[in-house]
């Protein structure tokens, strides 16, 4: 696109004339990432203060001139590509950590600032950051939170999402909001973890940071076949076992890090096992003993405790698996999908069957214990014939993933890449909220456009909502008629809470428990379950979940905002419209990165755009400590809610609690 002279020199006067750059060069170096995207922005800007950005913003929206954020550029979905030329912002200058608080637990810093040199930060303090991307070396922070990036730490303590308390976010039209998750109201920072900078920029981030572990132990295995180690994963979270990490590596890959960076990984075996556990010392020896049991349970030919420094090679040399890969063909393409981790085995073998049928070379490598693996293609993209074969045996993968309920992406994002796969693994309804929440938070479509949701009729093959049988049915017609009588209400439980006379509607009907699964140690239960029937029942099978046994009802606990803390162990959700469509997203997954975080979206929000007609969410085999309920406070109607509500519910038929309604 062609941008004006007059807008140029208005960015130059911003930024300085240096930092304003459309020379090919320049414009070239920004016109790819780690995917197989290869497009030319029209001017690069590069920040060189926080402050900048939001005065760019407006520059270029007061201009319509589309823009892209990035500073690592190292996600494999083309999400820093820019199909409609504009402006990249390079945030890679603004590294400044402005403060670490070791007594509250959090760090301060700048998008710009490199996920390992945080950690090194922190080390001497006996602090950590949990969320460990195998490229933290290069990655930055805002780009974490833009991919959700998650890494092998993620099974026990959470991925970005986990870790982020505070932003502050640059609109698209360039207003600033500063969003906190200790405000009541929607999980605002997690429905943008994971939005690819498609609903504006973050410039500054308040990170969770955490002791130091003071024990820890490292194991390697080695098994007969892929499928033994896979199985040994399925069966130690089957026993309510959650390593800190638990990495599976085929022998294609362990061979080549070998070669590439030797850490003693067993290359004749068929696959490794990298398990890592930390807790206090007697759990620990409790949990190690059931790990070597269930290894040799599935034929484990070796099990090795890390001793002295081999615990930081073995995984300096996993971390360099992808490094290792491109030592073999020119290029490589990296799947991402997550199954549910009893689907591992089925899903494995359905991957190796559509390589030996197309004939690919791929190494296989896991963040098995979250049932995230990454398929790693090799292949020459100037071979025209190659390229395409390798970007349809990813789609096919994917595909696998989806036929297993699973996801296509666990931590790498959609961007233009993997795209086209939205409309396979979501209903259309799911589809059209998606477009919403980009209309509500950029209704010119400027920030990082044509990324996420597919945007022609090829891509648009979505399924149609499916008939929802018994309770829901019904359910479903009452909240439609309710709409259309035009006559505002709310949604209740059993009006625990929210203690009203108005006209309201209850989903204490939705009183079923639909699932409760022991080898994904997940339960899906309707929304007017109450919370004593959800305890009893759970109990009665042996696991247990982190909400207590108290008044009201699941759908009340996840709405109302009075258990934030519940909203981390959420995985999937259904829920219905103000125009009367079904949305469904994730399930028994244990990380979703693929379009916006709808359980974040209704984590709190009161009814405000829908209600949540069911909840799938994690369980336990050893009783956790229960949560402590807040007191209910009537969401804050700041200026996203009033877009997000326009957007979704423009006649305002929903209603919330304002400060003056009867709550307990």
């Amino acid at each position: 696109m062609h941008i004006p002279a007059s807008t140029l020199r208005a960015l130059k006067r911003a930024v300085g004339q240096q930092n304003v750059c459309t020379d090919d060069v320049s414009v070239l170096l920004h016109a790819y990432d780690c995917s197989l995207s290869r497009m030319r922005p029209d001017v690069v800007i590069h920040l060189t203060k926080a402050e900048q950005v939001a005065r760019v913003v407006k520059i270029l929206h007061r201009h319509h001139i589309p823009f892209v954020a990035r500073a690592g550029a190292t996600n494999h979905a083309g999400s820093c590509s820019t199909p409609k030329g504009g402006a990249v912002l390079n945030l890679a200058a603004l590294t400044n950590i402005l403060q670490i608080n070791t007594q509250a637990g959090y760090a301060l810093v700048e998008p710009g600032v490199v996920t390992a040199q945080l950690g090194r930060e922190l080390k001497p303090l006996g602090f950590f950051y949990a969320p460990d991307p195998a490229s933290q070396k290069a990655c930055t922070l805002g780009g974490n939170l833009a991919q959700n990036a998650s890494g092998a730490r993620c099974l026990k303590y959470g991925g970005t999402l986990d870790h982020v308390l505070e932003i502050t976010l640059v609109l698209p039209d360039g207003k600033t909001q500063t969003l906190a998750r200790q405000e009541t109201g929607p999980d605002w920072v997690g429905l943008l973890c994971g939005s690819e900078g498609t609903l504006g920029i973050v410039t500054q981030l308040k990170v969770k940071i955490l002791p130091t572990p003071k024990h820890v132990r490292t194991f390697l295995s080695a098994f007969p076949t892929l499928e033994d180690c896979v199985q040994t994963v399925t069966d130690l979270t089957a026993r309510g076992i959650i390593p800190r990490c638990m990495e599976a590596m085929d022998q294609l890959t362990t061979q080549t890090v070998e070669q590439m960076a030797p850490a003693g990984f067993p290359t004749n075996a068929g696959a490794a096992l990298l398990l890592e556990l930390d807790g206090e010392k007697r759990s620990l020896e409790k949990e190690e003993k059931i790990v070597q049991e269930v290894c040799r349970q599935n034929h484990a030919l070796k099990i090795q405790a890390a001793q002295n420094n081999q615990a930081a090679l073995w995984w300096h040399s996993r971390q360099n698996a992808y490094n290792a890969m491109a030592r073999l063909a020119p290029n490589v393409l990296v799947c991402d999908g997550t199954v549910p981790r009893s689907e591992l085995p089925g899903t494995l073998r359905k991957v190796r069957q559509i390589l030996a049928q197309h004939n690919m070379t791929a190494s296989l490598l896991f963040h098995a214990g979250d049932g995230n693996f990454h398929p790693q293609l090799i292949f020459d993209e100037r071979n025209s014939i190659e390229t395409q074969r390798a970007g349809k045996v990813a789609k096919l993968i994917l595909q696998a993933c989806i036929d297993a309920g699973g996801t296509v992406s666990g931590e790498h994002g959609i961007g233009v890449e993997k795209r086209s796969m939205l409309a396979c693994q979501y209903n259309q309804d799911t589809l059209d909220l998606f477009s919403h929440i980009k209309h509500a938070f950029d209704p010119e479509d400027l920030a990082n456009p044509c990324k996420i949701i597919p945007v022609d009729y090829a891509e648009k093959t979505a399924g149609t909502a499916k008939n929802e049988p018994g309770k829901l049915q019904n359910f479903q017609q009452q909240f439609k008629q309710q709409l259309a009588s035009e006559k505002p209400f709310f949604i209740t439980g059993t009006n625990a809470v929210l203690q009203t006379q108005e006209t309201f509607l209850s989903v204490k009907e939705l009183n079923e428990i639909v699932d409760i699964d022991l080898t994904n140690y997940t339960v899906t239960a309707q929304a007017g379950v109450t919370l004593k029937q959800l305890a009893r029942t759970l109990k009665k099978h042996g696991v247990y979940s982190v909400l207590p046994e108290e008044k009201g009802t699941l759908g009340g606990a996840f709405s109302s905002g009075c258990y934030p803390a519940f909203y981390a162990h959420t995985t999937g959700l259904q829920a219905l419209l103000p125009n009367g469509s079904c949305v469904r997203y994730g399930g028994k997954l244990t990380k979703n990165a693929a379009g916006y975080n709808l359980l974040r979206l209704f984590a709190g929000a009161q009814g405000a755009w829908g209600v949540v007609t069911e909840l799938t969410f994690k369980i336990y085999a050893v009783k956790p400590a229960p949560l402590t309920a807040n007191p209910f406070v009537p969401l804050r109607q700041n200026e996203l809610y009033k877009r997000m509500k326009k957007e979704l519910d423009p006649k305002n038929l929903l209603k919330i609690p304002e400060e003056t309604a009867h709550v307990q």
